[in-house]
């Protein structure tokens, strides 16, 4: 498996063939309205830092959900209409209103090009926080060399991670981190998650994004690094490129 950070959740994952593009969004820096709980910035707090043919050389997009950090309405004007987007059957009608016209969709699992693509679910907060954040979603992508992905999508620590890593066994998951906070609620993996899915499985990979790069998550690659040290775990910068097998990353 071949994982290329972009920025925030934005990630290329490279699997048996084909190259899922995940949760794209392609704002330039501070021209949004910072989120209230995280520090007095405009978001995206950074630039891509990647060319666009990096981008555009991509086969399939994957939206884990729709808040708009990750998920930006301009992609189609970049991607094309027509470019495949793989997505819980939820958001099929807000998605064709926008004009996007090859969605794959998801309400259990489906099959593309022979990876079985499998939505889970999460807890995108606790209590009357995460109730107002709606539900959560992330993937396992499944190939028929068994080298299995699980994309956590926005969660915390709960019985969705749990009975994913119990069900699918993933070799690899990536775990949407910096602990961000609305309300004084933590909303997504902050270092105390990332150790219980440690815990779970001490075997499988774990490769860390979602942090540096919006106003609300508060823990930063440089301080995860600090509390979490494990050859198991990776945290990637924006722009890095990894080449992952089940021995070690490269």
């Amino acid at each position: 498996m071949k994982f290329t950070q972009i920025r925030h959740a934005t990630c290329i994952v490279e699997l048996a063939g084909l190259k899922f593009l995940v949760d794209p969004i392609l704002y330039k820096k501070n021209t949004l309205a910072p989120v209230k709980g995280g520090i007095d910035q405009n978001n995206p707090l950074v630039d891509i830092s990647v060319n666009e043919a990096v981008l555009n050389n991509i086969d399939i997009i994957v939206l884990t959900h729709l808040h708009r950090d990750h998920f930006d309405p301009e992609i189609i004007n970049f991607f094309g209409k027509d470019k495949p987007v793989v997505c819980c059957h939820d958001y099929k009608e807000k998605l064709s209103e926008l004009g996007f016209s090859n969605l794959h969709l998801v309400k259990d699992k489906i099959e593309i090009q022979n990876i079985e693509i499998i939505l889970t679910k999460g807890k995108h907060g606790s209590g009357v926080t995460g109730l107002s954040m709606g539900k959560s979603y992330g993937f396992i992508l499944k190939p028929n060399n068994n080298e299995i992905v699980y994309l956590t999508g926005d969660t915390i620590w709960c019985k969705g991670i749990e009975s994913s890593i119990e069900d699918y066994k993933p070799a690899y998951i990536i775990g949407f981190a910096g602990g961000a906070m609305i309300k004084n609620t933590h909303i997504t993996l902050n270092e105390n998650d990332i150790k219980k899915i440690i815990e779970k499985d001490p075997s499988v990979k774990i490769i860390l994004n979602h942090m540096d790069a919006w106003n609300h998550c508060l823990l930063t690659r440089k301080k995860l690094k600090e509390i979490i040290q494990n050859n198991n775990v990776y945290i990637p910068d924006d722009g890095e490129t990894i080449i992952i097998s089940t021995g070690a990353f490269q």
